[in-house]
């Protein structure tokens, strides 16, 4: 009989902060909204039903996202959104002149919808944050976090302000909305450099992720901090946007959502002033190919995770390692792979039977193991290649020096900021812009390029308001009612005291 390995799964979560209850609708909102209903609840349900008191299942939880969730407007828009979803769908149900197929699929997501809807105000009290801070007590799930506006750490070397505000107020921020104390830390990107890991010390973390160790599962850092990194072959077979399960042509196709198709009267504020629409969902087609798209089949798209599920297994015990790691971003169970929840909780039963597997947290996978060679991660991230390229490039440089330089004044406030309640406010504001300026989202889409013009608004948007703040601490004119509105815009961190800094 083949010796046992050990599997740690963990899902990857964040959105960057993106609430905007001054507009009826948002891009922003509808990214978050999509991604709760497709994937977030899923997910919470496929938690709930695991048996508890030994974790087999690892989150992390980004503070910007548990923010979102948190914040008071959060349950009256989304509410909002998903009656506006349904009355779209009830409408799509009852037109005769649509297909007969892409009526019942609308009727079958308008039920699904309905159902998430419910457990979300009924189960879970429409307070996602503490929902899995429950599940995280009873033992169904490890909770990690990531840095608070998940910045891209390596980005910020000479800057151990920089690493310590994003470190320490991620954590705490994530403990005071989940109830948890995390072990583990995800660094965004998982974007690491030699010596990363004795800020994480510093701020109580056990564990990290990594990318790759040239061929160790897991290596103690001289400073007792253990790294582990992600096996990267199996983490192909899911990742892989050419041949990973994704991509299956019975599956459901991402990227053709019907709300184009429909009228400026139907789809109503989602229709945007350009003539361009806000995603809303309506995905009708599965995969098939390069060409035209076939309708969705859920049976044949749930046989086949089924099929891929086990696949998945046979091949992690075929695995030499003793120790398999495999992170994934959590948005690719089902928002971008509507599927993916049904094939993980396909993959979590099978293994729970199979012979050579065993599921186990990082945490207690970490505390299992024996004689943990003594090491060093070398630099890298889980982007292309493995390096820094996606989020430091040429269409990128230009951010680090404007970061860097509102890092020296922002440290140079803190120290001026005495006891006066009002620049006190207005220097913890000053860190909430440069916080939300440094998150890794818009490098990353900047690169990427399909939402590069909507990055550099957000990133400019914050450094902007940051000058501002500057200024009016430099002239000691500091208008309470003008600050009152910023820390209400983008409400992070809302405890924020940088006096301890």
């Amino acid at each position: 009989m083949s010796a046992k390995r050990t599997v740690s799964l963990l899902l990857h979560a964040h959105l960057p902060f993106g609430l905007r209850p001054e507009l009826p609708v948002s891009l922003e909102e509808a990214w978050l909204f999509e991604a709760t209903i497709d994937c977030y609840l899923p997910l919470l349900e496929l938690i709930s039903a695991e048996p508890g008191k030994k974790p087999r299942l690892a989150a992390s939880l980004s503070p910007t996202l548990l923010e979102q969730w948190s914040h008071h407007d959060f349950t009256d828009r989304f509410a909002a959104h998903l009656d506006r979803l349904a009355a779209i769908l009830k409408r799509e149900c009852s037109d005769q002149s649509l297909p007969k197929e892409r009526r019942e699929l609308a009727e079958e997501m308008l039920l699904r919808n309905a159902q998430l809807a419910a457990h979300f105000v009924r189960k879970w009290s429409a307070n996602l944050s503490a929902a899995w801070g429950h599940l995280a007590s009873e033992g169904k799930v490890e909770l990690l976090t990531t840095a608070a506006t998940h910045a891209f750490l390596p980005a910020h070397q000479n800057s151990p302000l920089t690493r310590r505000l994003q470190i320490q107020l991620g954590i705490e921020r994530f403990t005071a909305l989940t109830g948890i104390t995390p072990q583990g830390f995800w660094l965004p990107e998982c974007g690491y450099y030699p010596g990363l890991e004795y800020d994480l010390a510093e701020a109580g973390i056990q564990w990290f992720a990594v990318e790759n160790m040239n061929g160790s599962s897991v290596v103690r850092c001289p400073n007792d901090v253990t790294a582990i990194a992600r096996q990267g072959e199996l983490s192909q077979k899911v990742w892989d946007a050419h041949s990973g399960y994704p991509g299956h042509a019975n599956y459901r196709e991402f990227h053709q959502d019907a709300v184009h198709q429909l009228s400026h009267e139907q789809a109503g504020l989602y229709r945007l002033p350009d003539g361009g629409s806000l995603p809303l969902g309506l995905k009708y087609w599965r995969v098939t190919g390069k060409g035209e798209k076939d309708w969705y089949d859920p049976v044949v798209a749930r046989q086949q995770a089924e099929t891929d599920a086990q696949d998945f297994i046979e091949s992690m015990a075929r695995t030499p390692e003793s120790f398999i790691f495999l992170p994934f971003d959590a948005e690719l169970f089902g928002h971008w792979w509507h599927e993916g929840p049904y094939w993980l909780e396909n993959v979590i039963q099978r293994a729970s039977q199979h012979p050579a597997l065993t599921l186990a947290s990082p945490t207690d996978a970490i505390s299992s193991l024996k004689d943990i060679p003594e090491g060093l991660p070398a630099a890298s991230t889980w982007g292309h290649r493995a390096d820094y390229s996606f989020w430091i490039n040429p269409e990128t440089d230009w951010i680090y020096p404007l970061l860097a330089n509102a890092g020296r004044k922002l440290k140079d406030a803190i120290a001026r900021s005495e006891s006066d309640p009002l620049r006190r406010r207005a220097v913890n504001q000053l860190a909430r812009e440069l916080l939300l300026a440094q998150a890794s989202d818009w490098p990353f889409m900047l690169r990427a390029g399909a939402t590069a013009g909507y990055a550099e608004e957000r990133l400019r948007r914050h450094l902007t308001r940051f000058q501002f703040l500057l200024n009016q601490l430099a002239t000691e004119e500091i208008d309470a009612e003008t600050l009152h509105a910023l820390e209400q815009l983008d409400p992070i961190q809302p405890n924020l005291d940088l006096q301890r800094f």
